[in-house]
Order: structure tokens, then sequence, then C-alpha cells
């Protein structure tokens, strides 16, 4: 099997000195005190002898809160200099001279960086189970919220990737991914309540379309079905939950974004990047498309 030569190159230098031991490290400890927090919170009477499930479901909870957020600040900041600090060191032009086509170059560079967060993910996998000892949570369970971590992780690696080929300096591609993804979190959800308050709609049942790009109501609707079930309201167009029989789940339609979204922000990116794409017009244009992105 043929390794991505980037992604080859990155792994070996990435792993190399104590900053990616130092990193997980740092991570894990985090984890484990969110761990003890929440346990130590959640049990009220200290003298009981059985183990309340509701303990494991508050533990994994702020855990993956943790993770969540951790993953949301972490992710971009790994990937927003993939391009323009190439360009800062004059090297994206040997890169780009290479045998590899632009789209090779970029899906390298985004697993690179987001290796580091599967990394972080697997490597808390151990403090996860702890939770298995309380009962109440299965391993189906974790697999889906680890799944959903990595699609985030591609997601937010993209959004910073693609920022990263637009704009020759690392610090204006940080603030533009930082701020599009604020926007995915809070932006959305103030655009939904500005909408509905204008329209006097406060009855809004369902989710509202623009939500669904939502990371945080994604996350939100995978905890709540895992555990509750059924349909919680939280604002006027923010409803958490499967909304019925037959209906698809917010969260794996925010997955769907996500997905989608990652591949048109790769594209984009491996366009901006290509250093022959003014060459071509029209049918041609096209065709090299074809041949040159996707053909080693």
């Amino acid at each position: 099997m043929k390794i991505n030569p980037v992604l080859q190159k990155e792994l070996k230098i990435r792993v190399r000195g104590w900053r990616a031991a130092g990193m997980i490290g740092i991570y894990l400890i985090f984890l484990a005190l969110t761990a003890s927090f929440v346990m130590i919170m959640s049990r009220q009477d200290y003298y009981r002898t059985t183990i309340d499930p509701q303990l494991a479901i508050g533990s994994y909870t702020g855990l993956a809160i943790m993770q969540f957020v951790l993953i949301s600040f972490i992710a971009p900041a790994l990937t927003t200099g993939a391009i323009s600090g190439e360009r800062e060191k004059q090297t994206l032009d040997l890169l780009l001279c290479t045998r590899m086509t632009p789209f090779s170059i970029i899906v390298g560079k985004l697993f690179a960086s987001i290796s580091q967060i599967v990394l972080l993910i697997v490597a808390s996998l151990p403090i996860f189970s702890t939770v298995f000892l309380f009962g109440g949570i299965s391993f189906k369970e974790l697999l889906q919220l680890f799944g959903f971590f990595i699609i985030i992780s591609i997601t937010f690696g993209s959004i910073g990737i693609f920022f990263s080929s637009y704009f020759k300096r690392t610090t204006a591609a940080n603030v533009l991914a930082y701020g599009t993804i604020a926007f995915l979190y809070f932006g959305t959800i103030f655009l939904t309540i500005l909408y509905l308050g204008i329209r006097q709609n406060y009855d809004y049942k369902g989710v509202f379309p623009l939500l669904y790009a939502n990371p945080g109501v994604g996350f939100a609707s995978l905890l709540w079905e895992q555990f509750s079930g059924g349909v919680f309201n939280f604002l006027p167009g923010i409803n958490i939950g499967a909304q019925g029989a037959g209906s698809i789940s917010p969260y794996l339609i925010n997955l769907i974004f996500n997905i989608a979204l990652s591949a048109v922000l790769l594209l984009l990116s491996a366009n901006k990047i290509n250093p022959l794409k003014a060459k071509f017009k029209g049918g041609q244009r096209g065709r090299f498309f074809l041949s040159r992105y996707f053909l080693l």
C-alpha cells in the first residue's frame, strides 16, 4: 500500500521530540481532572455501597464535553499553518514541483495534522473506559462519540487548510478559521433566533435548517439520543433529538454536512495552490481537474 509522501514525512517530523508526548500528556491530565471532578460532584451520598449508573452517565457526558471543546480549539491550530507555513519558508514551490498532485498535497497535509487529533482521541480511550466500571454506557455509544469527534476534527482541519491555502500569513488564516468556527457555533444560533423573532414564529417545531450546520447542536443531539431519547425543545428552532419515526437525527444530518463541507474546502484548497490552473480554460480545465487532482 502506497502512503502519501507528504503524510509520511509530516508524521515522522511531528512524532519526533517532546511536543507530541507533551501534548498528549497535558490533554490526558485535563481529561483525568475532568473525570475526577464530575465523579466527585455526581456522588451525593458517600456512604452508599451500591454503584449508581447515573454516575457513569455524568462522567461520560463531562468527558465528552471537555474533549469536544478541546478538539474545537486544537484542530484549527494544527492546520492553519500547513500551507501558509510552507509559503513563509518558501518551500511550497518545491513541493509543487514534485510528482504529487495539489489534491494529494492538501490531503497529506490535512491528515498529517489530524493524525495528532486522532492520537489524542485514541489516547483518551482508557479514561473513557473508566465509565464501564459503573455501567450505563455501551461500547457502541463510545464508538459513535469517537466517530463524531474524528469527523468534526476533519471538518475543522479542512477549514484551517482552506484559509491556509488562500492567505500567505498563518496569523490571518488562524483568525479567519476560528472566526468561521465561531460563526458555525454562535452565528447560526443568532441568525435563527433573529429570523424567528422577525417572523414572530416562537412556536417553531423541529430544527431550523441553518442549525444543521452547527456542530454544537449535532453534538448535543448525539448525547441526548444516547441517554434520553425523544425531543428536547431548547429554544425555538433548536429541538435536540430525533423528530419522530422515520426522521433523520440532527447529528446525522450535521455529519453529512460536515463531510460535504470538508470535501468542498479541500477541492477549493487544491485548486488554489495549483500553479497551472491559469493555463486551462473551458473544457480543458475540466479534463485537467480530473487528471491532475486525482491521478498520481
